[in-house]
């Protein structure tokens, strides 16, 4: 994230077992698409969505329309990832409602996301623990859903997520980021320095990426503090103010061994010993936080047919 560095952007995260979204697709005369989730899309995505859709039809030559309807828990703009596991999920939809199968090249290219970072895109199909870094230099720093012709970001081998208990904890009372906002933040935060790169990749790699990977627990605790450290996750906790800190240290408090926020917030995913959970839970709902209790998956998307 900082100025004239041989690559730009980057990212690591990990798959997770729900909150989960439904994209059931249907063969139809035109391109359509409801949100029947209780937190829907706004207008400007769902037109997105369809944009994308219309030339995806256009760039496998299929002749025939779908019916897209979204259902499920899944939330957006909560730090989930939910836009790119959304719109690639309704592409594949797509094709595979009119007879087609697209490969994992197209499907990423048609989306328009993974320019910024990886961890959406390569979660959607492998799951796990993915660390990317990032892609050749060239244009603004951006988030995803702006970064539309960049080439994907280039993604270490996906590793298992060892089965630690999560608690993913949303602050009832902050305000989630919209699309625009999330284009804002990076305006004014980007280029980092460079020795702020140097940390954060440091911690991705050698802490976050080693611990699950040799299934340390507490490494990899001590690397997920450390990331909230970092100047990018520090400035992302910041737009939240006292009120996410406030919580946060209300939780690792409580006993648990680290509390992170999942992208630009304001979701807080917490570790912790398997028997301080359920207390923990108690905690994060007394700090008036929706909470949910969930694992990591080491697999990715899975595809139902409706005949079936």
């Amino acid at each position: 994230m900082h100025a004239d560095a041989p690559r730009m952007n980057g990212g690591i995260g990990f798959a997770i077992d729900g909150p989960q979204a439904t994209v059931i697709g249907k063969p139809a005369a035109s391109v359509t698409v409801e949100d029947h989730r209780r937190w829907p899309m706004g207008a400007a995505e769902l037109d997105q969505l369809r944009a994308a859709l219309t030339i995806f039809a256009d760039r496998l030559c299929m002749r025939g329309g779908v019916s897209i309807q979204l259902e499920g828990e899944m939330r957006t703009h909560v730090g989930m990832g939910s836009a790119t596991a959304i719109r690639l999920a309704a592409l594949e939809a797509f094709a595979l409602a009119n007879g087609r199968e697209a490969d994992r090249a197209v499907l990423v290219a048609s989306s328009g996301r993974g320019g910024t970072s990886g961890i959406g895109v390569n979660s959607y199909f492998d799951g796990g623990l993915v660390c990317d870094l990032g892609r050749k230099s060239g244009g603004p720093f951006a988030p995803s859903s702006q970064v539309r012709t960049a080439p994907l970001a280039l993604a270490l081998p996906s590793v298992r997520m060892p089965d630690w208990p999560i608690l993913l904890c949303l602050p009832k009372r902050l305000q989630s980021k919209t699309q625009g906002d999330e284009i804002a933040f990076f305006a004014r935060t980007t280029p980092l320095p460079a020795y702020a790169s140097y940390k954060a990749s440091y911690v991705a790699l050698f802490e976050l990426y080693a611990a699950a990977a040799e299934v340390d627990f507490a490494a990899f605790c001590r690397g997920v503090e450390r990331m909230q450290l970092s100047s990018w996750k520090g400035a992302e906790r910041a737009e939240y103010g006292v009120a996410l800190a406030t919580i946060s240290e209300g939780l690792l408090d409580a006993g648990a061994r680290c509390v992170g926020m999942s992208s630009l917030g304001p979701l807080l995913f917490c570790l912790a010993d398997a028997g301080d959970v359920a207390r923990l839970s108690q905690v994060a709902q007394s700090l008036d936080c929706e909470v949910r209790e969930v694992r990591p998956v080491n697999r990715g998307r899975v595809l139902r047919s409706l005949n079936a």
